[in-house]
């Protein structure tokens, strides 16, 4: 089993080489959605642009409001 980290490296490996798919392409969305949530405490403009869909773990309103209904994307 891989670690996020590792994954996300092996993703970000294949789509700078151009053989990403399109499921790996929402698992790298994911992972770095989840990775950017963490800056989310300093900047928000980070969520504001990064988070469409919104992610769970993000300390803003809208991605708040949207992990409390379940709608928060999550990996």
């Amino acid at each position: 089993m891989t670690t996020q980290p590792e994954r996300l490296h092996h993703l970000l490996d294949r789509a700078r080489r151009g053989v990403i798919l399109p499921a790996e392409g929402e698992q790298l969305a994911a992972l770095v959605g989840l990775l950017v949530a963490g800056q989310c405490t300093d900047r928000r403009d980070i969520c504001d642009r990064y988070h469409l869909p919104p992610v769970a773990g993000c300390p803003y309103p809208r991605c708040l409001a949207a992990t409390a209904t379940g709608r928060a994307a999550t990996a």
